[in-house]
Formats: C-alpha cells, sequence, structure tokens
C-alpha cells in the first residue's frame, strides 16, 4: 500500500513534524510556534483552574468555608434522595482536579501538546468558561440562591459537553480524511493512521479528552440532585422529589448505556459512563443510613426503592461497561489479525476454519 500523510487530530504532533504536500505528495518540514492568543488561552486555562480548586479548598476544607458554612454542612442542609456519600464525592473531585491538573501542566509544558488540534479547536475557550462558570455555581450555592446555582450548574454541563462534542467532530472530520484515502480507521483518540506510528496512540487522548469525560459525567450527575435541592426548597410534595429522583436515574443510565454501546469510530466511550455508575454507588452507601432529614421527609418505602434503583442501575453500567470492552478488544484482535493475514481464514472452508 502506498504511504501517504493525511493531517490528523493523532497523538501529540512532535515539533518539526514532517508533513505532506498535497500538491506534489512531497515531504517537507514545518515548525510550529504558538501564537499569542494561543498563549494566552494556555495562560487563562490555568488561572481558571486555580480559581476553581482554591474555591473548592475554601468551600471543603476550611472550617469558615463560604458565607461560613462548609461543603459538608451544606449538603447536610440540603439532604436528598440523590445525595451521595461525602467521602465518595471529595474523592471524584479529587480525581477531576488532578487530571484537570495534569491538562493544565501539559498544555503549558509540553511543546507538543500547545498547538495540537484538541486543545486549540476542541477545547478552545470552553474549559475557562466552566470554570466561571463552576465558581459562580459554588458561591450561589453557599449564599442560597439554589435557582442561581441551578443556572450555573447547567452552564458548566453545558460548556463540557460543548467541548466533547467539539473534539468529537475533529475526530468525524478526520475519520473521513481516512475513509477517502483507504487506510486505517482511527478507532482511539490519538490513534495514526499509520501502522508503524501506532506505537503509543493514547497520549492525546489522556491528556486532552479524557479529563473532561471524568468531569462531565459527574457535573450531569449532580444535575437531577441539585434540581431535587431546588424544588424541596419550595415544599414540594415528596412524591414528586421521588419521581424526579428515579427519573434523573433513568436518564443518566440512558445516557451511559448510549454512549457505551454507541457504535461510531472512537466508541464506546468509557469514562462518562463510569463516573456516573460511581455516582449511583455512592447514593446507595448515603441511603444505606440516611440521617434524620431523609426519615423525616420520606416513608421508609420510598428510601428503599432509592436504594434499590441506585444499585440496579451503577450494576448494570458497570457490567454493560465491562461486557462492551471485552466485545471490543476481542473484535480489535481479529480485525488486526486477518489484516496482517488476509489470506487466511478466507481461503478455508468453514469446517476447516
Amino acid at each position: 500500500m502506498r504511504d501517504e500523510c493525511v493531517d490528523l487530530p493523532t497523538d501529540f504532533p512532535a515539533k518539526g513534524d514532517i508533513k505532506c504536500d498535497s500538491s506534489n505528495n512531497t515531504k517537507k518540514k514545518s515548525v510550529t510556534t504558538s501564537s499569542p492568543l494561543k498563549k494566552l488561552m494556555h495562560a487563562l486555562n490555568l488561572f481558571g483552574y486555580i480559581i476553581v480548586l482554591a474555591t473548592y479548598l475554601i468551600a471543603t476544607y476550611s472550617n469558615a468555608g463560604i458565607k461560613g458554612v462548609n461543603d459538608s454542612e451544606l449538603l447536610d442542609k440540603h439532604m436528598t434522595l440523590l445525595t451521595p456519600n461525602y467521602k465518595s464525592t471529595k474523592l471524584i473531585w479529587g480525581v477531576i482536579f488532578f487530571t484537570q491538573g495534569v491538562f493544565v501542566v501539559a498544555q503549558l509544558l509540553l511543546p507538543r501538546c500547545r498547538d495540537h488540534i484538541l486543545l486549540v479547536e476542541g477545547i478552545g475557550p470552553m474549559y475557562i468558561l466552566a470554570c466561571v462558570a463552576q465558581v459562580i455555581w459554588y458561591a450561589t450555592f453557599a449564599y442560597g440562591l439554589l435557582i442561581t446555582s441551578f443556572v450555573f450548574l447547567f452552564g458548566v454541563f453545558v460548556c463540557v459537553v460543548g467541548l466533547l462534542a467539539r473534539q468529537y467532530q475533529i475526530f468525524r472530520k478526520a475519520e473521513k480524511k481516512v475513509s477517502s484515502h483507504n487506510t486505517y480507521d482511527m478507532v482511539v483518540p490519538g490513534t495514526s493512521i499509520h501502522k508503524e506510528d501506532e506505537e503509543n496512540p493514547y497520549d492525546g487522548y489522556f491528556l486532552l479528552r479524557l479529563p473532561f469525560g471524568i468531569y462531565a459525567g459527574w457535573i450531569a450527575s449532580l444535575i437531577p440532585l441539585m434540581l431535587s435541592i431546588v424544588l424541596a426548597s419550595f415544599n414540594v410534595d415528596a412524591t414528586i422529589l421521588v419521581w424526579v429522583a428515579v427519573m434523573g436515574v433513568a436518564l443518566l443510565t440512558g445516557l451511559s448505556m448510549g454512549l457505551i454501546l454507541r457504535k461510531e469510530h472512537g466508541a464506546p466511550s468509557y469514562s462518562t459512563p463510569l463516573v456516573i455508575a460511581y455516582f449511583f454507588c455512592g447514593v446507595r452507601v448515603e441511603l444505606e443510613a440516611p440521617n434524620d432529614d431523609i426519615f423525616a421527609m420520606y416513608d421508609e418505602a420510598y428510601i428503599n426503592l432509592m436504594k434499590n434503583v441506585s444499585a440496579i442501575a451503577a450494576v448494570m453500567l458497570l457490567a454493560t461497561a465491562v461486557s462492551r470492552f471485552i466485545a471490543v478488544y476481542l473484535r480489535d484482535r481479529c480485525t488486526k489479525k486477518k489484516e496482517d493475514d488476509p489470506t487466511g481464514l478466507d481461503g478455508l472452508d468453514y469446517v476447516q476454519a
């Protein structure tokens, strides 16, 4: 097969990477440098991360918190059937901030990352917008402005989903280019179209996409929780709150199943569904020993219903993700074996195979 070059959002292109001149198919060297606008974007991403992290640390670990109340006291004040265990909440926020910290450092210090298409065209200004919305969400929730807090939480969700959608469109465009050149399909983010370049295919995914898949999963899980808090503040009937909780679990499960089972290139997606499953586990653990406010607001039958629903949803998502991963792994192994030896099984009878 004749080797051709195609512009792809693949693994981080090295500085001075060889690119292809489409006019005469000759190779030439090109060195890219970050523009002032890109440098500003990198600095804003760092600034946004620091502000959000500082706000979270103050709200969670400071005795004063925000407006004299810390995160734990706020959650105890607004208990619902969808409130996850507090320790699990702190753990997932630690994972989120760690992965985002790795992203922020990488986009500042790694030369091969600064001009990556997933950063420049995919992430763009969406991350800093999400940071601004998250800080306002924290502050308004602490000050009891629950409707405003819900609006800005939803704004965080829109920004993160928009970021992931922009990156997905980049992969879709690259997939069309690959298909038009009859080369290897890009199965995962970071995969190169040339077989010899497939040794390290995941760098782009882990640095520039995985942090936001985790982030999106947790923010999506918090939306029905925050909606329940807003409705409870208006003294809505407990039956309605139970239905909101059940429908929230159903919608999150449907979203996760769609991400796991979709068949497009770059599919399936595991990070967001697994975080949502983790949220369900946190809810189940919390309802094992709910506080007095939950017993005062809901019948024991409702509490047991949500315990069972959240547990079933978590097990279902975990089982589906594991089975899908195994199925995709075996499919890719068979596909690779067939490409390496295209005349192997094709020339044998069914009984012989």
